[in-house]
């Protein structure tokens, strides 16, 4: 007999939370949260945590239920494992929370090629490690904490296409690393996706991974084209429980602790499309911190608020600041308008 669970191995350095802020007309509490989370709870079947008194940094940890609620004046804050839930799985749960309704244009990427099996997988990815490792991103200052994560977001006019922010993310690490007397090489950019979307099925984690590489020599057009065509990254782990699982899931998490820094990507990007929120202010959503340089680019349109996006860099703290961390988000905010100007 074989345990059919999915199996949920990940790099053990880091806490896979991911936060969506809702920022409300008027501020709220957790009391008036308390029964409709509950009642999502149940309706999940996850273990319930009474809303809390909390800002996005509190809610950072890996431990915890699969969703946990912050109060911080008028925002709203989700956190939740990305083992059950995904970013636009975060959308439906701030619906079914009662503070909706919430739609997005994000579509799933549909039936498209993997990169093949597990062990074809692994082999590319390590002979990338030995030959063609990613490029890094040199953190412009010394860090002031050894755990957590830096969190910083802005907001620009209009809608901009995940194509955009991948070419504008590479770019700003190229002008980061000359900056500093390095050349950025073999840029690679980790685009977070969905397979599919049920809009009434309970919230589960669809996530797929598309992932470009030497996309500092692609231009806007060539990213577009580019991504197109790639293929859903194969995960580092069996998608299923068999008798030799628990060896592979020990090997695979030490391997991800040794090769995570050069085993990743450059940067991790997730668009979670134009999204129309009419009983909320402004989103703003913050990817994990996974693998390779534990940078991620996060964004939302927002459909109804005259054409704006939220874009957020969030790092882990042992190696930014907020001064640095903002000043890659304003050179990422740079390009996009440069881009923007350059479209006829």
């Amino acid at each position: 007999m074989t345990d059919e669970t999915p199996v949920w191995v990940a790099d053990p350095r880091i806490g896979w939370r991911i936060l969506l802020t809702a920022t409300l007309p008027v501020p709220s509490s957790p009391d008036d949260l308390a029964a409709p989370l509950r009642q999502l709870c149940e309706a999940q079947g996850w273990p319930y945590a009474a809303p809390v008194a909390a800002a996005a940094r509190d809610l950072l940890g890996d431990s915890g239920p699969p969703l946990l609620v912050g109060v911080d004046g008028a925002d709203v804050v989700l956190s939740a494992h990305h083992s059950a839930v995904d970013g636009l799985g975060l959308l439906a749960l701030l619906d079914r929370l009662g503070l909706g309704p919430v739609t997005s244009s994000a579509r799933g990427v549909g039936e498209r090629t993997s990169t093949g099996g597990l062990a074809r997988t692994v082999a590319q990815r390590l002979g990338e490690v030995a030959f063609r490792p990613p490029s890094g991103v040199t953190p412009p200052v010394r860090p002031v904490a050894d755990h957590g994560d830096v969190l910083v977001s802005a907001e620009i006019p209009g809608s901009h296409r995940t194509a955009d922010l991948v070419h504008a993310a590479a770019q700003a690490v190229v002008q980061h690393e000359e900056a500093r007397g390095r050349t950025a090489r073999h840029v690679a950019i980790a685009i977070g996706a969905a397979r599919d979307q049920q809009p009434e099925a309970p919230v589960r984690d669809r996530s797929v991974l598309l992932r470009l590489r030497d996309v500092e020599r692609l231009d806007r057009a060539g990213v577009a084209a580019a991504l197109k065509a790639a293929p859903v990254q194969t995960p580092p782990v069996a998608a299923r429980r068999r008798p030799w699982t628990p060896v592979l899931d020990r090997l695979t998490t030490a391997g991800l602790r040794v090769l995570g820094p050069r085993l990743g990507s450059t940067m991790l990007v997730s668009h979670l499309g134009d999204v129309t929120a009419p009983a909320v202010e402004r989103l703003a959503f913050h990817p994990v911190t996974a693998g390779g340089t534990g940078l991620s680019l996060g964004a939302v349109g927002h459909d109804s608020h005259d054409g704006r996006t939220v874009l957020t860099l969030r790092a882990r703290a042992s190696s930014w600041n907020d001064d640095g961390l903002e000043q890659l988000l304003e050179a990422v905010i740079s390009l996009l308008v440069e881009t923007g100007r350059m479209r006829p």
